[in-house]
């Protein structure tokens, strides 16, 4: 690859690409035609690669997973939802799951941070410091 550059243009781009939301990713295509005409098929791989990678790590910085044992209302998930989006001044995916493990209460993950409040992690670490 072409070194530095095409790295930090890499990341530059995935970081773009998350930001521009899936209603817009056509319009980059232009962009990425230009900046892979006349590059080896092994530097337009290793482009595409560390691509790829930046917009996938951009995409879990975004990304706010709702997990709960049970189905979330609405309301709730809005709350949730909208408290989030003033921490960040970029849009931010919602993914939602049930995982009845949870017992009750609710897990949020925002990109690396996890706000736990389901009642299973209340009885884990209520469990630790008994034994």
């Amino acid at each position: 690859m072409g070194g530095p550059q095409d790295i930090k243009l890499a990341k530059r781009l995935g970081f773009i690409t998350v930001d521009a939301g899936e209603e817009r990713l056509a319009e980059l295509n232009p962009a990425l035609e230009r900046i892979l005409k006349g590059r080896s098929q092994a530097d337009r791989k290793a482009f595409l690669k560390a691509f790829h990678k930046a917009a996938a790590r951009e995409c879990h910085k975004v990304t706010l997973t709702l997990e709960s044992a049970e189905p979330l209302s609405a309301e709730v998930k809005e709350k949730l939802v909208t408290s989030f989006k003033k921490e960040r001044e970029h849009r931010i995916h919602v993914e939602e799951r049930i995982n009845p493990e949870l017992i009750a209460g609710i897990r949020v993950r925002l990109g690396d941070t996890v706000y736990d409040g389901s009642l299973a992690h209340r009885l884990e670490s209520l469990a630790s410091r008994i034994n």
